[in-house]
């Protein structure tokens, strides 16, 4: 692969939209995003928003950007460039996404406008992989951000490891989202509780076939991801309690930020210092009260739920950073 030196066309238009044109350009393509894909896309904006992109860009001093926001992790695109989206079932079309963006890039010719430029790589990546353009618009829009945030040369030289799709993942979409959809039988060990006492699963990982664990009806999050003994630890977060990274418990923190890919209809509503944090934070403007971004430590299930963890946490609004 040719490394590019020079900015193209494309990365020029892309540079020319501010975040809120952004936002509204994901807005519009949701609807022709396939089911299983789309709150993947919402998560993944959230997790990598341009506004910590381009104030890392920006900074004189990132160190110092690092400390006033309060960022821990992995946070940066740049690292993570072939892999940011491993939790998308659209993840094993990265490849035809890739190569479609970079002949785009390549080719220098400037595109009409940011969705239709988004709209044809999903087709061209759709066609290559043999598959609906509805399962390659998602990771196309993810690919397009990308571009955007970390520039050709590093876009089109990133390791490019081939996806190895797992567990859940090598199924069909349907199928995902009905495994998704349904909540754990409580059997005679469930009777014999209560129904109060009802347990369910929490899949933090779908590639995985113990990536989950078991949460309690009407209890917290992080209490269940708690009771996973396993060691986490070794990832890039810290995780002294699970797979759920945790500080206070009383979200003050942001730590146990969590996407929500399914199941958001059986949490409970975003109230109170939940609600405050997720603003105070920049990891969320909605006031919905079941948004795809919770805090773990208040979230409480009342049946499955499909959970993706970020690498980083932080207060990007003391920054002034807000949004994609």
């Amino acid at each position: 692969m040719i490394p590019i030196k020079m900015t193209t066309a494309l990365e020029s238009f892309l540079t020319q939209h501010d975040s809120a044109t952004w936002a509204r350009a994901f807005d519009s393509l949701l609807p022709a995003i396939h089911e299983v894909e789309r709150n993947a896309t919402r998560i993944w904006l959230r997790f990598y928003p341009l506004a910590l992109a381009d104030a890392v860009a920006q900074a004189e001093d990132v160190r110092k950007l690092e400390t006033t926001l309060r960022l821990d992790g992995n946070y940066r695109l740049v690292d993570q460039i072939d892999t940011s989206h491993w939790f998308f079932y659209g993840h094993r079309f990265w490849p035809h996404v890739k190569t479609a963006i970079i002949a785009r890039a390549t080719s220098n010719t400037a595109a009409a406008d940011l969705t239709g430029a988004i709209r044809d790589i999903a087709k061209e990546a759709a066609a290559a992989g043999r598959t609906d353009e509805s399962l390659a618009m998602g990771i196309a829009a993810v690919g397009v951000m990308t571009l955007r945030q970390v520039g050709l040369l590093r876009f089109s030289t990133a390791p490019g490891a081939q996806p190895s799709p797992a567990g859940l993942l090598r199924k069909q979409p349907d199928t995902i989202l009905a495994a998704r959809k349904r909540d754990d039988g409580q059997g005679l060990m469930g009777w014999m509780r209560g129904p109060e006492n009802a347990q369910y699963s929490v899949t933090f990982d779908e590639t995985r076939s113990d990536g989950r664990f078991t949460a309690i009806k009407q209890t917290p999050l992080t209490n269940g991801s708690a009771r996973d003994t396993r060691d986490y630890s070794s990832g890039p977060r810290r995780c002294h309690e699970g797979a759920v990274p945790v500080e206070c418990r009383t979200a003050s923190c942001g730590t146990c930020w969590v996407g929500v890919l399914a199941g958001a209809e059986k949490l409970s509503d975003v109230e109170g210092q939940e609600a405050k944090l997720l603003k105070d934070c920049g990891y969320l403007t909605s006031t919905e009260p079941k948004p795809v971004i919770r805090l773990a430590c208040k979230a409480m299930t009342s049946g499955n739920v499909t959970i993706v963890i970020p690498t980083w946490n932080g207060f990007l609004a003391k920054g002034g950073l807000r949004g994609l």
